[in-house]
C-alpha cells in the first residue's frame, strides 16, 4: 500500500511538470508571434521586377521567404499574431503559406541606411526589399 502512495505521488509529480512544461511552451511561442517587427523601407515607386517565391516564414520576430529576410514599403504590411498571418497589400497569407514577392534583393551593408524597424535578432545576410 505504501509503495502504491509512493508510486502514485512520483507520477503525479511527473505530470505536473510535464504540463509546466507544455505551458511554458506554448507561453513562449505566443511571446515571439506577438514581437514580429516588420522591417521597412521609405518606397519611392520604383521597384526591381525580379521575383521571390515560398513558404512564409516566421524566425525570431523576423518574415523570410525561402530564409531571405524580407524588407517591406512602409505601410503595406500588418502582422495579425492571434491568426499568424501577414497582410501584403490586402492580401492575408498565413505561415507555411506561399509568399509570391516582385522586388529585388538587398545588401543590408549597403541599403541599412533606409530600413526601419528592423529586430536585432534578424538575420540580414540576405535580404528582399518588397516592391
Amino acid at each position: 500500500m505504501y509503495i502504491n502512495k509512493i508510486l502514485f505521488v512520483m507520477a503525479s509529480v511527473g505530470l505536473l511538470a510535464a504540463c509546466q512544461q507544455q505551458v511554458s511552451g506554448k507561453q513562449e511561442n505566443n511571446d515571439q508571434l506577438r514581437s514580429v517587427k516588420i522591417p521597412v523601407y521609405q518606397f519611392n515607386g520604383i521597384s526591381a521586377s525580379a521575383r521571390l517565391r515560398g513558404p512564409l516564414q516566421l524566425k525570431d520576430e523576423c518574415l523570410y521567404v525561402n530564409d531571405v529576410l524580407i524588407v517591406f514599403p512602409e505601410r503595406s504590411a500588418e502582422w495579425d499574431a492571434k491568426n499568424q498571418t501577414l497582410t501584403y497589400k490586402g492580401e492575408k497569407i498565413a505561415l507555411g503559406e506561399e509568399l509570391d514577392l516582385v522586388g529585388g534583393s538587398g545588401k543590408y551593408e549597403f541599403d541599412n541606411h533606409q530600413i526601419k524597424n528592423l529586430s536585432s535578432s534578424c538575420d540580414h545576410k540576405s535580404i528582399w526589399l518588397a516592391g
